[in-house]
């Protein structure tokens, strides 16, 4: 026999022990725990409705009828073209206005168009026996006592405007109305025909310039006026002589035509033997074409009597035909020269012209 105690035996009758459970062991007699349903998704937003259609402006009348604008348009153009047709003046109508002319006009009367557009009509018509160079090119109205207005459809000139109507009279279409110059002062010397050797000497640095008599020189649109047959041609550049300038009023003018030198040269030009009155009435412009030269600088003319100073004209690219009057009643009656001269800071695009008569 053994001295430890023996360890106890179990008996048959008594129950095993039961075996520990696991942590995480559920009990068979549990009973069943529920699942958790999932989330039910969000249900998507309905759709939000179609906007109703606005409902249409009512039509106006107008609308209903607009497909008759389209005939109604036509019937007016054709309107307008019948009227232009029978507005026209004839060919016969034109001469015979050119004869009514002739029967009225004096040889010191100025002949114009009116409105302005039928002038190269006038020129064709009735030719340079009636529409000459002196009154084409006229430099204003105011040397004329008289002036006939050849117009149509009730058109007038504004130069003419507050001169005294002697006569009217109508040749089918064509009105021919006489005007007496209310302010006419007669012109005692006009000093673009001076160009000749014994009426104007022309020299530039102290170097003289002759009379030169060649080809008329003259070059595209933009180039200026022509460059005259008889001109004074100075040997260091330069010239003058008669021609006709057509400045920013887009009418044509009689003038000296006189490009300055630049580089401070100036063109002196001596008027000999004027007959003095009591002004010296002109104009000076750049031609159109210059004048659209912006920064180009301006044109002075200085007139002198001696070596007294009558005025200064500067003439810039915005004057246009820009006109002056001197008083000289302190030489009126008498016979004398009279300078000009004409400078610029630059020669270039600086085509001047200007004119003066005394009165």
């Amino acid at each position: 026999m053994s001295d430890d105690p023996a360890e106890p035996t179990p008996s048959s009758d008594e129950p095993a022990a039961a075996p520990a459970a696991e942590p995480d062991a559920v009990p068979a007699d549990a009973a069943p725990v529920a699942a958790v349903p999932e989330p039910a998704p969000a249900p998507e937003p309905a759709p939000l409705p179609e906007p109703a259609p606005a409902p249409a402006p009512p039509r106006s009348p107008l609308r209903r009828f607009a497909f008759l604008a389209i005939p109604v348009i036509a019937l007016l153009e054709l309107g307008a073209h019948e009227v232009q047709i029978h507005s026209v003046v004839s060919d016969s109508q034109w001469l015979a206005a050119r004869s009514a002319v002739r029967a009225l006009m004096k040889p010191t009367d100025l002949v114009a168009m009116a409105p302005y557009w039928t002038d190269p009509i006038g020129r064709e018509i009735f030719k340079d026996e009636i529409l000459s160079v002196a009154r084409e090119a006229r430099p204003d109205a105011t040397r004329f006592p008289r002036a006939i207005e050849v117009s149509i459809r009730g058109k007038h000139l504004p130069e003419l405007e507050g001169w005294k109507v002697e006569s009217k009279k109508s040749v089918g279409p064509v009105t021919l109305t006489v005007y007496d110059n209310p302010s006419y002062t007669p012109i005692l010397d006009d000093l673009v025909d001076h160009v000749a050797p014994d009426k104007m000497a022309v020299s530039s640095g102290g170097v003289d310039c002759p009379l030169t008599h060649t080809r008329v020189e003259t070059g595209a649109l933009g180039f200026g006026p022509a460059i005259p047959a008889d001109r004074f041609v100075c040997p260091t550049g330069g010239f003058i002589g008669a021609s006709v300038l057509q400045p920013t009023d887009y009418r044509p003018h009689r003038c000296l035509f006189s490009p300055p030198l630049g580089g401070g040269k100036t063109l002196q030009v001596r008027f000999l033997d004027v007959t003095f009155g009591d002004v010296l009435h002109g104009h000076a412009a750049l031609d159109w074409d210059s004048a659209a030269r912006a920064g180009d600088p301006p044109v002075t003319l200085i007139w002198k009597v001696g070596d007294r100073i009558l005025a200064r004209i500067v003439t810039g690219n915005n004057d246009g035909w820009k006109p002056f009057e001197l008083d000289t009643r302190d030489l009126k009656g008498q016979k004398g020269e009279l300078i000009a001269e004409v400078s610029a800071p630059s020669p270039r695009n600086r085509l001047y012209c200007f004119e003066a008569d005394t009165r």
